[in-house]
């Protein structure tokens, strides 16, 4: 039996959406696995472009309306990715474009001694040590001792590498503790001078390569348009 013309067009319509469909399903699932931070682009699906309807449609019951805390006790409103798994969850703010589209990231947040999934190209992310980063730089790079609300910040990679590569990516570094808190491997009371209180370390300095510290905290914030 031959099929008409009309009816050969129909099914390859139908094929053709199908096809569309399914390749369109498994973008979005691939979307939804994606974990690479790329700073000024994206991090995983989220870019400077997307709002809240494209991602919900994207993650579904797995993006939830949260008032998202900014510091100093205030809170915003934003979209949480992930809510239940604290080693994928991203915290995101609105600018005050029309529609909003993504602000500001918060990665893994308040999970600190959990791993986090989100990383970039060269696989920093949380764990990542004071040395690594280093080397990825290819020199020192600043950042601030502990003790104050910006403790453990990184402020400057000095020209290193990683200056135009993760810029707009914050880092917070901070050491391994006991469980009563104290450094480790435990300082004199002259190394725990030496990088408490709110001043500008290079990362050579000798207390900091003692305590090699971490990675704790990554914050992405994302222009209106992507950085070229």
């Amino acid at each position: 039996m031959r099929m008409d013309t009309a009816s050969a067009q129909g099914v390859g319509i139908r094929n053709f959406c199908l096809f569309w469909s399914f390749t369109a399903a498994l973008l979005a699932q691939s979307s939804k696995n994606d974990s690479l931070i790329v700073p000024g682009v994206r991090v995983g699906p989220v870019t400077p472009s997307s709002t809240e309807a494209s991602l919900r449609r994207v993650f579904g019951n797995l993006a939830s309306k949260e008032s998202i805390g900014v510091g100093e006790g205030s809170e915003e409103p934003g979209l949480v990715l992930f809510p239940s798994n604290p080693r994928r969850r991203l915290e995101i703010t609105w600018n005050d474009s029309s529609p909003p589209h993504p602000a500001i990231i918060f990665m893994c947040r308040d999970e600190y001694s959990k791993t986090c999934e989100w990383h970039t190209v060269h696989g920093i992310s949380r764990g990542t040590t004071l040395r690594e980063l280093e080397k990825l730089n290819g020199r020192a790079f600043e950042m601030v001792g502990w003790g104050s609300d910006v403790g453990g910040n990184l402020i400057s990679f000095q020209g290193g590498r990683l200056e135009k590569e993760l810029r707009g990516l914050a880092l917070n570094l901070f050491p391994r503790a006991d469980r009563d808190g104290n450094y480790l491997p435990r300082l004199t009371d002259q190394e725990l001078s030496a990088v408490q209180g709110e001043k500008f370390l290079l990362s050579s300095h000798p207390v900091l390569q003692k305590l090699n510290p971490q990675v704790a905290v990554l914050i992405l914030s994302l222009p209106e348009r992507p950085l070229q």
